[in-house]
């Protein structure tokens, strides 16, 4: 398990995934997200560890209706 939260540290700090999660449809976030889907042991440890294998979500400024 120690091995497993070092690799999910790694996927979290690592700036290609960091971009893979924060912009999916980036050139870059599609590259990220491919590797991903054939099998990266960071990113299915980050999945494990942290539970979410979904993008960050952006913070979306909801207008209040008057």
């Amino acid at each position: 398990m120690e091995m497993k939260k070092i690799l999910a540290r790694w996927n979290k700090v690592c700036p290609g995934c960091k971009i893979g999660r924060k912009y999916p449809d980036s050139f870059i976030g599609k590259q990220v997200r491919n590797h991903w889907k054939r099998g990266c042991p960071s990113h299915n440890a980050y999945v494990e560890v942290y539970g979410s294998d979904e993008p960050s979500p952006r913070k979306a400024k909801v207008k209040p209706e008057h």
